[in-house]
């Protein structure tokens, strides 16, 4: 009941900034299909469950949606929003924010990585996710939602189609322990090339 409550003070941030190549996929990883029975994409499917805890909520406006796109996904997401019709979302509570292109590193000592074809061509490539908390800060897009009253931002990747079932618990752990910041993942096994949360412990008497 607490997270739910506090969904109707929410706004959702999607980090799509990079194409599906790892995945097999050509276009961006948005479009691929969720599920394969009615081949619904993850684009479509996040819109469906925003709208729904929306509902759930309570909430008497379309709940927001930030997108962080980059130079590779702008366009082509922007394109599938429209196809879509916005998948059912207020397109004005839809905001794009596009990141920069930053010079690719070849190894571990920082050399830049060039073009195989063009030795005089920098490769770049999309500046992280972590670029999200400047663009939200320096567009004053945060500004403005925390003007229209949002208290939480549910931030959340572009293929991870399950995440939406433990929003409501997240955001109520969040409220009733107060959490400035709080993340849902799950036990990362040996050998997975995915991210983890780790956390560094200094020995006592360590340098």
């Amino acid at each position: 009941e607490e997270g739910l409550a506090a969904i109707r003070g929410a706004a959702f941030v999607l980090v799509a900034g990079g194409l599906g190549e790892r995945l097999g996929a050509s276009g961006i990883k948005l479009d691929l299909p969720a599920e394969l029975a009615t081949g619904t994409s993850f684009l479509a499917l996040y819109a469906q469950h925003i709208l729904a805890l929306g509902a759930a909520a309570g909430s008497a406006a379309c709940l927001p949606l930030v997108l962080m796109t980059s130079d590779d996904t702008h366009a082509r997401t922007l394109a599938s929003l429209e196809a879509g019709d916005y998948f059912g979302l207020d397109r004005r509570r839809v905001f794009l924010l596009r990141q920069q292109a930053v010079p690719c590193l070849a190894d571990g000592g920082a050399a830049l990585a060039v073009d195989p074809s063009d030795a005089s061509r920098v490769l770049t490539k999309p500046n992280g996710h972590g670029e999200v908390h400047r663009l939200l800060h320096s567009s004053g897009l945060a500004a403005k939602l925390h003007g229209d009253g949002c208290t939480h931002l549910v931030f959340f990747q572009d293929t991870n189609g399950l995440v939406f079932n433990a929003v409501p618990a997240a955001l109520g752990v969040s409220v009733r322990r107060g959490l400035a910041l709080n993340f849902v993942s799950v036990r990362r096994r040996a050998g997975d090339a995915s991210g983890a949360l780790i956390e560094l412990v200094r020995e006592r008497g360590g340098g």
